[in-house]
């Protein structure tokens, strides 16, 4: 038997890569933190970096405990705060991939659009529109003029083709919205001016360049203060509908969670109120946990039509 506990100690000793204070740090960790596929020369150099740093790292928490220990139990309770907050975020996430509906309609995304135009208000304005840059030896100015110009009815495929024949530099921002500041970055701008001017103009304008001149036209424009176009805040309203289904999720299996525990014995609270807030079940004005029916959307509009209406028939009257 005592032959068997050497060995058995001999082998624990040969697993054994460092020790600090009574801690071992053994060939299996270190081989388990080790990146696949390196080098015989790269797994020494990692081995010793690992170990160094492995060793440090139990000296400084030995340390801490000395230097830091008046607070040493306030950094015990942050550690335990967030593992805790850790798990609770898990078990959030996991009643939400059992039951979040990922799928958001156009139907969806329109009526909370509708409904929230008034948090879509632009700070800056945004555009959509299409640059072309040109040198100044290009004789073919006017076909290209054209086909600029005819980008709104046409659409920018005739303008490729061109741009493509003659390696001219095209910019097409005519399919998504961007800031005004950011369209005007492909033009020979200065920062200190102002070129809200030409957010005016419909057809096409021209700027000189040292050896090109930049041609471009503005489509469309939306301005600072405006409801920002639909396309444009379509992954945010996802994006705030994903957030809205998520927190439904959870608030649902909170409240269950409640409800179960007092329901079960499980909790006692000397505050009656809030004893009895624990079975309260609020009203929830939600279609299929996701949005309000699109009839009542278009019954509120209808009522809210008719009311306007009787408004200004009233105010007729008052005036006669």
């Amino acid at each position: 038997m005592s032959n068997d506990n050497a060995a058995a100690d001999d082998s624990m000793r040969s697993s054994i890569v460092a020790t600090v204070d009574g801690q071992h740090l053994t060939r299996e960790e270190l081989r388990r933190d080790m990146p696949s596929g390196l080098s015989e020369a790269d797994s020494v150099t990692f081995s010793r970096m690992y170990i160094d740093n492995w060793v440090l790292n139990r000296l400084k928490l030995r340390r801490a405990e000395k230097v830091l220990a008046a607070s040493y139990e306030d950094v015990e309770r942050l550690v335990e705060d967030y593992r805790q907050s850790l798990i609770m975020r898990r078990l959030d996430q996991y009643y939400v991939d059992q039951a979040i509906n990922l799928e958001i309609t156009d139907q969806q995304i329109a009526s909370h659009y509708r409904a929230n135009a008034a948090s879509f208000r632009l700070d800056h304005h945004k555009v959509r529109g299409v640059v072309v840059k040109v040198p100044n030896t290009f004789r073919n100015k006017q076909t290209m003029l054209t086909a600029l110009n005819e980008v709104r009815d046409n659409g920018i495929a005739e303008l490729q083709a061109l741009v493509e024949k003659h390696g001219l530099v095209l910019t097409d921002m005519s399919g998504e919205w961007v800031s005004y500041s950011d369209f005007l970055s492909n033009l020979p701008t200065e920062r200190s001016s102002s070129y809200d001017v030409l957010l005016t103009r419909s057809g096409v304008q021209q700027m000189s360049g040292v050896e090109s001149t930049f041609y471009f036209i503005i489509l469309d424009v939306a301005r600072k203060g405006d409801v920002a176009p639909l396309e444009s805040v379509r992954e945010d309203i996802c994006r705030r509908l994903y957030s809205e289904r998520r927190a439904e999720i959870v608030r649902n299996y909170e409240l269950e969670l409640r409800q179960e525990a007092v329901e079960g014995g499980r909790v006692d609270i000397s505050d009656t109120v809030l004893m009895q807030s624990m079975y309260y079940v609020p009203e929830v004005r939600v279609v299929s946990g996701d949005v309000i029916a699109e009839e009542e959307i278009i019954e509120e509009e209808i009522i809210e039509e008719e009311q306007v209406a009787v408004s200004e028939d009233g105010a007729d009257v008052a005036e006669k």
